[in-house]
Order: C-alpha cells, then sequence, then structure tokens
C-alpha cells in the first residue's frame, strides 16, 4: 500500500499541469489559455454531441439530428435523450471540438486513448487517425477489440474536430471506459512509459512469485497453501496481462480478440474460489469445506457461460461480483475466528487481507459505475503478496533463503526501473532524430505526389472548338481530393468531370486515384451521363465498400453539334450556366457516390449559345472563410460573373481568385479548391458585327 501510494504521487509530480478543473460545455472545450508544455496534459471529460444510431463522417454535410450530449467517460446504456432511454447496443457517433491558440498549431501532441467498447474509428479535423477493431453498422459487420493507445495529433487549426465512431454490440456499457487525454508529447510519453514500468513490474514480481511458490510446493507437496497461493498469484498475473494496457494484445497483435476477452473473464472466475481454497488451508478448523465446495461449484457454473456469446456473458458478471462478495465477507469472517482462537500468523493475514478486500470490493464499485480508472487492486494484492510470503516463510524450513531470493528479484526488477528513467533523455533524442529522418522522407515523398497529381489532371488552355476551357486548382496540403477530367468522345461530345473525395491531404489524394481508375475504365463506352453515374457508383460500392470511400461528382456532356448540354450531379454543389443575361443554377441530381448500391441519378438537358459560359468548381470555393468566420458563398461567385460578363473568359477566372484571395486573408485555406470556367466562344462574324 505504501509503495502504491509512492507511485501516485511520483506520476502527480511529474505531471503538474495535469488539469482535472478543464471539462467540455455542450461538446466545445477552451484551450486558449493553455500552453502545451513539457508537462502538460489534459482530461477531455465532459459534454461531447452524442449523434445515436449513425455514423457522421467530417467535416459534417447538411443538418445532423443531435441525440443530446454525452456526459464523457459515461456509457449511453440507460441514457435518456429526449424521453427515450438508449439500448446498451448500437452505434453512435460522439463529436466535440476543442479552441486552442495559434501556439499549438503545427505543434506536436499527443493523444491517449482509453478502452472503448466495443470498436471504434478516430478521426481529427476530418482526418482519420486510427482505431481499434472495425466499427460496424450492426453486428455481423462489427469487428470488436478493446485497448487504449496514443495517437500523434498535430493540429494544423486552432480549432480541433475530434471525432470518434463507436460501435457496441457486445459488452455493457458501450463507449468510453476512462478519460482519454490530451497533453504535450513529453508529458504523456512520460506518463506511457511510467504506465508501462508499474504494469510490467506488477506482472513481472506477480509471474515471479507464483513460480517461486510452484517451486516450493515441488519440493513441499504437503503444504497445499503454497500451491493455491502459486495459482492465485499466476490467475491474477494473466488477468494483469489481459487488461489494463493488455500487453498480450501488444505482443500478439493478431490474438483473437474475443479469447482474450474470455481469458480476462475467466481469471477472474477462478481466481475468486481458488483464493478462498488458499484460506481454507491456512485455516481449515475455522472455515467450513461444504462452503467452499459450494463456492467452487458457483465460480464453475458461471465459467461455462464463457462459451456463450459475449453480450450474453458480460450481463452474468453482475451476478459473480456479488458471489465475490459473499467469499470476501466470508474470507474475513474465518481470519476473524482465526485471530480470536489465536492461530500463528492470524493478525498478520487480517492486516492484509483487509488492505486487500477493500482494494477489490473499491474496484469492483468502481468497475459497475463504468470508472476504469487506475485500479488499486495491484498495488494492495502486491502488499497482500508480501505479508503472505511472510506467514508461508514460518512453515518451511528455508524461509530466510526464499525472502532473501525475492528481495534480489524486486531488486532487479526496481534496477531495471532506474536504468530506463535514467536513459529517458537518451532515449527521447534518439527517438527524435528517428521522427526527424521520417518527417524528411515523407516530405521528400509528398513532393513527388504533388509532381505526379499535377502530370495526371488536364493542364490549363486546354481547347475543343468552339469550346475555351480555363482551369484553377489548388489543393490545400501537397496533394488533394479534388479530381477533374476533360475527354472529348468520338461523336463530338466534350466530357466534362470534377469530383470531390472526403478528407485532405494523402488520404484524399489516395482515393482520387481509384475515383480516376474507375472513371478511366467507363468514360468512353457510357453516353448518358445519368448512366455512367450509376455505372460508377456500383464500382466504388463493389470494389471499395470497406474503404467508405464517398465523393460528389459533377459530369457535363456538350455536344458541339446540336449545342445541348446534357449533366448529373452526384451530391455535387450546385453550379452555374450563364447566359446573356441570365445565370441557371444547375441542381443536384442526386445523392453522393459510395453511400450505397442502386442510387437512382437523373440527367438533365438545356441548349447553349455563342458567348454562354458554364462554370465548375468544389465546395473549396464556397467554404472558405474569411477572419469573421464567414463563408465565400454562392451568391459573391455569380456576382463576379454578372459583373465580368463582357469582359474575357481568362479575366473572370483570374478575378474568381483574386477575390478569393483577398476575402480569405490570412485565414488559412481550409479545402481544395478547384474551378473549370468553360466557355462557347463567339465567332469573329458575330464580334465584328457586334
Amino acid at each position: 500500500m505504501v509503495y502504491a501510494s509512492i507511485v501516485l504521487c511520483f506520476c502527480q509530480c511529474q505531471n503538474p499541469d495535469f488539469d482535472r478543473n478543464l471539462h467540455f460545455r455542450q461538446g466545445v472545450l477552451d484551450l486558449t489559455e493553455i500552453t502545451f508544455k513539457e508537462d502538460t496534459a489534459i482530461n477531455l471529460e465532459g459534454e461531447w454531441e452524442l449523434y445515436f444510431g449513425e455514423f457522421h463522417y467530417p467535416p459534417f454535410h447538411g443538418k445532423k439530428e443531435l441525440t443530446g450530449y454525452l456526459a464523457i467517460p459515461n456509457s449511453w446504456q440507460n441514457e435518456e435523450f429526449g424521453g427515450i432511454e438508449l439500448p446498451r447496443t448500437g452505434k453512435v457517433t460522439l463529436r466535440a471540438f476543442i479552441h486552442t491558440n495559434k501556439q499549438t498549431v503545427g505543434q506536436e501532441l499527443r493523444i491517449y486513448i482509453p478502452d472503448i467498447a466495443s470498436s471504434y474509428r478516430f478521426f481529427a479535423n476530418g482526418v482519420l487517425i486510427g482505431g481499434q477493431g472495425k466499427p460496424g453498422i450492426n453486428q455481423f459487420d462489427d469487428t470488436p477489440r478493446i485497448k487504449s493507445k496514443y495517437y500523434t495529433l498535430i493540429p494544423d487549426d486552432e480549432v480541433i474536430e475530434l471525432v470518434f465512431h463507436i460501435a457496441n454490440y457486445e459488452n455493457n456499457f458501450g463507449g468510453f471506459w476512462g478519460v482519454p487525454i490530451l497533453g504535450n508529447k513529453y508529458a504523456l510519453d512520460r506518463e506511457k512509459m511510467f504506465s508501462n514500468a508499474r504494469e510490467l513490474f506488477l506482472l513481472g514480481a506477480l509471474s515471479l512469485i507464483g513460480l517461486y511458490h510452484f517451486g516450493l510446493f515441488f519440493y513441499k507437496r504437503k503444504e497445499k497453501s503454497i500451491f493455491y497461493f502459486a495459482i492465485f498469484c499466476v490467475l491474477l498475473g494473466i488477468r494483469l496481462a489481459f487488461t489494463g494496457e493488455r500487453y498480450v494484445l501488444e505482443l500478439f497483435p493478431k490474438f483473437h480478440w474475443p479469447t482474450a476477452f474470455r481469458i480476462e473473464f475467466a481469471s477472474y472466475y477462478f481466481a475468486v474460489p481458488t483464493f478462498l481454497l488458499f484460506i481454507h488451508s491456512l485455516f481449515p478448523e475455522e472455515s467450513k469445506e461444504k462452503y467452499v465446495r459450494r463456492a467452487i461449484i458457483v465460480s464453475c457454473i458461471f465459467s461455462l457461460t464463457l462459451f456463450l456469446p459475449i453480450s450474453v456473458f458480460t450481463i452474468l458478471l453482475y451476478g459473480f461480483q456479488i458471489l465475490a462478495f459473499v467469499i470476501i465477507g466470508y474470507v474475513i469472517h474465518i481470519n476473524l475466528k482465526a485471530v480470536i482462537n489465536s492461530r500463528p500468523n492470524s493478525k498478520l493475514f487480517l492486516i492484509g487481507l483487509l488492505i486487500l478486500a477493500f482494494s477489490v470490493s473499491f474496484d469492483i464499485l468502481k468497475h459497475s459505475l463504468n470508472s476504469r480508472g487506475i485500479g488499486l487492486t495491484p498495488y494492495a494484492l502486491l502488499c497482500f503478496i508480501f505479508i503472505q510470503s511472510l506467514i508461508l516463510s514460518s512453515r518451511i524450513a528455508n524461509a530466510f533463503v526464499r525472502a532473501e531470493e525475492l528481495a534480489e528479484s524486486l531488486k532487479i526488477s526496481n534496477e531495471s526501473l532506474l536504468a530506463v528513467t535514467e536513459n529517458l533523455e537518451q532515449i527521447v533524442s534518439e527517438r527524435t532524430y528517428q521522427l526527424n529522418f521520417s518527417l524528411n522522407r515523407i516530405k521528400k515523398d509528398l513532393l513527388l505526389a504533388k509532381k505526379i497529381q499535377q502530370k495526371i489532371l488536364p493542364e490549363d488552355g486546354i481547347k475543343f472548338d468552339p469550346l475555351k476551357i480555363h482551369l484553377y486548382f489548388q489543393p490545400q496540403d501537397e496533394v488533394g481530393g479534388d479530381f477533374y477530367d476533360i475527354f472529348e468522345l468520338d461523336n463530338g461530345t466534350v466530357r466534362f468531370f470534377v469530383a470531390d473525395a472526403t478528407g485532405h491531404g494523402i488520404q484524399a489524394a489516395l482515393y482520387t486515384m481509384a475515383i480516376k481508375s474507375e472513371y478511366e475504365a467507363i468514360k468512353r463506352f457510357i453516353t448518358k451521363t445519368d448512366d455512367l453515374m450509376n455505372h460508377l457508383n456500383q464500382k466504388i460500392q463493389n470494389k471499395f465498400s470497406g474503404l467508405k470511400i464517398v465523393f460528389s461528382g459533377f459530369l457535363l456532356d456538350i455536344d458541339t453539334k446540336t449545342k445541348t448540354v446534357y449533366y448529373s450531379s452526384a451530391g455535387h454543389p450546385n453550379q452555374i450556366f450563364q447566359s446573356v443575361g441570365n445565370q441557371i443554377i444547375l441542381n443536384r441530381t442526386g445523392n453522393i457516390i459510395g453511400l450505397k448500391k442502386d442510387q437512382p441519378y437523373t440527367q438533365k438537358q438545356f441548349q447553349i449559345l455563342e458567348g454562354d459560359r458554364i462554370l465548375l468548381f468544389t465546395d473549396g470555393m464556397l467554404e472558405q472563410k474569411n477572419e469573421a468566420r464567414e463563408e465565400f458563398g454562392m451568391d459573391r461567385i455569380q456576382k463576379i460573373l454578372s459583373d465580368f460578363q463582357n469582359k474575357e473568359s481568362e479575366r473572370v477566372l483570374a478575378e474568381l481568385v483574386i477575390q478569393l484571395f483577398l476575402f480569405q486573408g490570412k485565414e488559412e485555406q481550409e479545402d481544395d479548391q478547384t474551378m473549370v470556367l468553360i466557355e462557347w466562344e463567339k465567332n469573329d462574324s458575330n464580334q465584328n458585327s457586334i
């Protein structure tokens, strides 16, 4: 117990800025006054936005129905919103915003994600950071996996949008089992190191003591208390390996997770009756064998429930917790009788037992309330084990030798921990060098990716008589998620295609490669725009459904012989057709591609005359914000087109870019920006007559 207190106090001293007073309020956490120094770590607890029954991908387009605000780390189970009580299973989207200062932008941070039941994926500012398992829309599509993890987070904006997709079809208490933490990379790396050191130390101590007492029992088999004590230590060691940081999943990443979860429960179910057998062997006259036998039978029955689905035996855990409380009370009763009867070492045993009983009861209560912080049981158990070692030492002849070997093993563990602590600075320096090397290599790869993307996109100045075309493409990062293509069909029709994949950067750029590949395979052979959109949606669904690729697209054909325009829009922003003194909005004709199979798309058409213009663009133009957080918007684009209607098309596109830059000011570009301006040229005779 003293050792546990020292460890906890040491960790708190290492993190003086571990602020527990900051909370999310209606999905917003204000950290503008916080500077992430080397010892800063913030608990991300409080009210998060909860969207039950849906996975919403960032950025959120359109109106999303908010279920309510969930106080993290509480589970949504049995929470009531709008008079409706949420079930234990289902899928949710949790979203929260963290407001930081300018100094935090670009700083390398760490975020600790605790155990989440039963699977999740995690986005930051629209970028997929990571996850555990595969959250599915139903039980059959879900792959559960529960494990805490540390991620690197480099904010690219003063506002960090955190989005979690969480699915739970297995456990009680779906969602967070602990409090996520955001902090300086040195603070959380240090906390991770000490957390690992604590658990590995306890695991090593339990394993060594268990094996040691197995060896003692081999030479003194009549002393069954040694055997039960050894089994008890091994079972707790197994439980420690399959809980907390779950080191088994670190060593064996492909370990079958449902099996690991069952082993975790099995260690609990067998440890309790084993402990009862241990105290029965120490004080047989004070305990009744029939009660011990009944407890073992009930524990075996509970262990058989592990062959049932996880969603069933996790509920039955409550029944075993009641049994555990009863057994703890009975063990204390046995010990008190032994103290009254003046049995050898009974008083010393009672001290250790009370410490352990309090810690186990406290942790069981925390588990029932879905509070999964650092448990007291491992530290109390270590204290209890020391006490039992002293008791057992009086029953064997070589007690002094055993105590000396145990002290030596613990000394080695302490020296190893001290060596790790002393070499921390060197380790951090080496890791920093490795990270810088990796960063330089990534920069080179990004530069090459940028050149490749520029090569596969049509260049400005391309012309198909009588169409005059001007292009503008500006990705947010080195590479982007916008894609456009211009192609002439054999029948004199010029085909234009503009697409906008979700996300930014490398992920979105890879999505555009997939989109381009599938589009290139069919663009020559399907004449109608709505048929092409249907085929493209089916191909994306069939080949990339597991990757969740979704994108908006606008397909436009101009028949230069009949002067007819055909188009289909898959969830793309409204585009603009400008004729003489008039503007027509080209609305959507179907949903975003990739959402679901068999989506209907329609084709619309209109006539085009000489001098008419069509502007195609992506939502990066519309949604760009200025310092007042206003969007550039459709009205400004339409006004520029109207004001410069009589100017050359090159001048119109240049003015659009200039006005966008002036509007943006010092604000960062928030999305990839693409524009394609198409003009049906006036012939020279018409121009001269004018």
